[in-house]
């Protein structure tokens, strides 16, 4: 009975039994984060991240993805997961926030090519962001500084040179970044990886319309996986895949190759 007197009681107050019971909330986080108690922030976050997150809508999802990133004290966790906005949540409403924040984070660390990567996406991605401003300004700042950069290669510190030759021979190993339904978010993470001197392609494969962004063909796995380090010390998830021997290109619409439908979503 009075178990259900205290139902009831909620329910009189407007709230669930489920909800008086959900544990820290992201408003408390960033509550916390307004009034400078960061070490308490950080601990209801991880409090919610393991105990909420199953449960929480995709748009929190992204906003506890967004909170771990400012609070991370680690400058390369922060940008992994401001990536991961980027690429599993493009259009949402903290990604053009998390490409900002990515381009400033690639020019503290002296990677100025990355850093144009990602302004660039984030003006042509998010023309309407608040953000587009300062990006913009980025870009005009730095032009000719950009122009003056050599063109480099990827590192490929740890590669053998026998893998370095066999990189584009035809081999079913290669490094895949992304996969996604829409080609457009496939062609921006490729340009992007192409102004971080990369030499990116995107793919399909027999009976699936996903478009995948990929790198190198290896005829064996010692490569690719030297290939998915320096990508993953970049801050890219990586996955190796050994189907490259059967990926068919997909063409743009002006070349009239065969290609995905940018409607895809």
């Amino acid at each position: 009975m009075r178990g259900l007197a205290l139902v009831l009681t909620l329910l009189t107050l407007g709230l669930s039994p489920v909800s008086a019971q959900e544990g820290p909330s992201l408003n408390e986080v960033e509550g916390l984060m307004a009034q400078g108690r960061i070490m308490e922030a950080r601990e209801t976050l991880e409090n919610w991240w393991t105990g909420r997150l199953s449960m929480a809508s995709r748009t929190d999802r992204q906003r506890g993805i967004w909170l771990r990133g400012k609070l991370t004290v680690d400058p390369s966790l922060a940008e992994l997961d401001f990536r991961r906005l980027m690429l599993e949540f493009p259009g949402g409403p903290y990604s053009d926030d998390a490409l900002f924040r990515l381009g400033l984070s690639a020019e503290l660390r002296g990677d100025l090519r990355g850093a144009q990567a990602s302004f660039e996406s984030l003006i042509r991605d998010y023309p309407s962001s608040p953000r587009v401003g300062e990006a913009e300004l980025w870009v005009r700042t730095h032009a000719r500084e950009m122009a003056a950069l050599p063109r480099v290669q990827p590192r490929r510190d740890s590669e053998p040179a026998a893998e370095a030759v066999a990189r584009n021979e035809g081999g079913d190993f290669s490094v895949q970044i992304g996969a996604f339904r829409s080609l457009d978010r496939a062609r921006a993470l490729a340009d992007q990886l192409r102004g971080a001197g990369y030499e990116p392609r995107v793919v399909r494969t027999t009976g699936n319309d996903l478009a995948r962004v990929r790198i190198g063909r290896f005829t064996s796995r010692v490569g690719a996986e030297s290939l998915s380090r320096d990508l993953e010390g970049r801050g890219f998830p990586v996955t190796l895949v050994t189907d490259a021997g059967s990926e068919e290109r997909v063409g743009n619409p002006s070349t009239g190759r065969p290609g995905l439908s940018p409607s895809l979503r």
